[in-house]
């Protein structure tokens, strides 16, 4: 069925499947508006299909049984049939190709197939076919190729140079290939619905005696190609805030690329400009950032050159101001130069955190459970807003490692009776539930789910209620169902040690020594005699 932007239809013919499903999957056919309506495996299915469907072209093997390609587009071209044709040939031969170009075929592709040569006979073939056509269908259309060649020659997907003429010939797109730069306009309100139309009909406005185009690219940006004026293109960017301005739309930031020599470089210029807009971390104040911006000393200073052993030493000991003097010092080192490459920081920070926290859960047997997202550094845009994230960061992650495991004072003991706790409700079901559940091999955040909090602040929280670790007070709780268990003389202590989590009996008997001063077989030894003593 044909969709709403399908502006022409195609059948694809080819003998081998696995090349027939690489043709299909090989391009975007609704990027560029093209509906499949047939694959077929021989000549005379594809005939069939051109006569009873009339595509708007095909694309076909040369060498296929009943019928070839060329007696395909021969008996189409008696017919009448004015369907373009793609013909695809394992065979470099001189007569196939002038065949195939006498009877009108529109390119001559060899296999293996090449996605981008195939992208852009598609291309071409479309653009000309367009052309053909009038009224508002094809204008449409035509805007929508306009789109997709622009967008293409930012992704560097323009293969020859000799197209580009062609194509700026044919779509009308009021540049020339000669020196230019790239203009980014980046909003970050990715949620928010922009007038990205009204944008570009007011920067059009402004810029209407000068080479230019301005258009929509992804989510959240605004694209100009800029040739070479007597304006620098810092007055142009100037001139973009102040057309916006005027109009009361939202602002953006606005990045500036290099010059280039032509389109084909126009990839390089925008990812410049790209670049040039991440050194708003240093200051944001203008929102305009040029190529000039960015540096080129390469960093001296890695990750491997950091002694994060105090960072270690500080969460272990809860030192959050050490924590936080550690950080500051941290970043302080990867500012080389005044304005280093800011994904150079956001790496060497996201890595530290990453390594801090690998050991920590490798320590922990893999019960830390990280509040913190790394990914959420990325979000930041500015350096100070990096220094306090990475401090919180690992402060929370020191309270966490603390309210779990503790490092000091008495173990294994419980709350004093009477306590305040002993009236918190959340403590008392948390409590209520390890209780019924310490065989289950529950972890911390099975406990935090059944209080509905995160399991990093249930931590916390049980210990400022309780002021006793909660990987204590779980261990007390295994260990006296332990003692229960074992004052049966008949139970097994190595299934005690099973229901209680421990694989071997050593790491058991241990734990078990820990709190109630005795190994479990002296303990089961110890209370069977005294039963049958009294």
């Amino acid at each position: 069925m044909e969709t709403q932007n399908t502006y022409f239809t195609a059948i694809l013919a080819d003998d081998e499947i696995s090349i027939l499903r690489e043709l299909e999957n090989a391009i975007d056919w609704a990027e560029l508006g093209i509906q499949l309506v047939r694959l077929a495996t021989n000549g005379q299915d594809a005939l069939s299909a051109i006569l009873e469907l009339r595509p708007d072209f095909a694309i076909i093997d040369i060498k296929m049984p009943d019928m070839d390609g060329i007696e395909v587009i021969q008996k189409t071209r008696k017919l009448g049939i004015m369907t373009d044709f793609i013909i695809l040939s394992g065979y470099d031969s001189f007569s196939y190709a002038k065949d195939a170009i006498r009877y009108g075929a529109k390119a001559y592709l060899l296999k293996p197939l090449d996605s981008s040569e195939l992208y852009d006979a598609i291309y071409r073939t479309c653009l000309d076919r367009s052309q053909q056509n009038k009224g508002n269908h094809s204008r449409l259309y035509q805007e929508k190729l306009n789109l997709n060649f622009l967008n293409r020659l930012l992704d560097s997907k323009i293969l020859e140079q000799n197209m580009i003429g062609q194509l700026l010939q044919n779509t009308g797109i009021a540049i020339s290939d000669s020196s230019c730069y790239v203009c980014v306009l980046l909003y970050e309100q990715k949620d928010q619905q922009l007038p990205f139309q009204q944008l570009t009909a007011c920067l059009d406005a402004e810029f209407s005696q000068e080479k230019h185009i301005f258009w929509k690219h992804g989510e959240n940006q605004i694209v100009g190609i800029f040739n070479t004026s007597d304006s620098l293109p810092f007055q142009n960017a100037i001139k973009c805030q102040t057309a916006i301005q005027k109009k009361n739309l939202p602002m953006p930031l606005i990045g500036i690329g290099d010059m280039v020599s032509g389109l084909m470089e126009c990839s390089y210029s925008y990812n410049r400009a790209l670049a040039s807009i991440t050194y708003r971390l240093y200051d944001d104040t203008s929102g305009i950032f040029t190529y000039e911006i960015l540096c080129s000393v390469q960093p001296t200073l890695k990750l491997t050159d950091i002694d994060r052993l105090p960072l270690v030493q500080f969460i272990v000991q809860k030192d959050l101001e050490g924590i936080r003097t550690f950080c500051n010092e941290f970043i302080d080192r990867l500012l080389y130069v005044p304005m280093p490459p800011p994904n150079y920081v956001f790496s060497m920070c996201y890595s530290l955190f990453h390594m801090i926290e690998q050991e920590f859960s490798s320590f922990s047997h893999q019960e830390i459970l990280s509040e913190v997202n790394a990914q959420d550094l990325y979000r930041l845009t500015k350096l100070s807003q990096i220094r306090e994230w990475m401090s919180s960061s690992f402060c929370h992650l020191s309270e966490f490692i603390d309210a779990v495991y503790g490092y000091g004072g008495n173990k294994y003991t419980k709350a004093p009776q009477g306590c305040a706790e002993s009236e918190d409700a959340i403590i008392r079901k948390a409590k209520e539930f390890i209780h019924q559940n310490v065989t289950n091999h529950i972890k911390i955040e099975d406990i935090a789910q059944q209080v509905h909090l995160s399991p990093s602040y249930f931590a916390i929280y049980f210990k400022n209620k309780t002021n006793v670790n909660l990987r204590d007070y779980l261990l007390t709780e295994k260990m006296e169902y332990a003692r229960r268990a074992l004052m049966n003389p008949n139970t097994s202590i190595n299934e005690v040690s099973y229901h209680v989590g421990y694989g071997d009996y050593r790491s058991f008997s241990r734990a078990f020594k820990n709190v109630h001063g005795i190994t479990p077989s002296d303990f089961q030894a110890k209370y069977t005699d005294r039963t049958q003593k009294e």
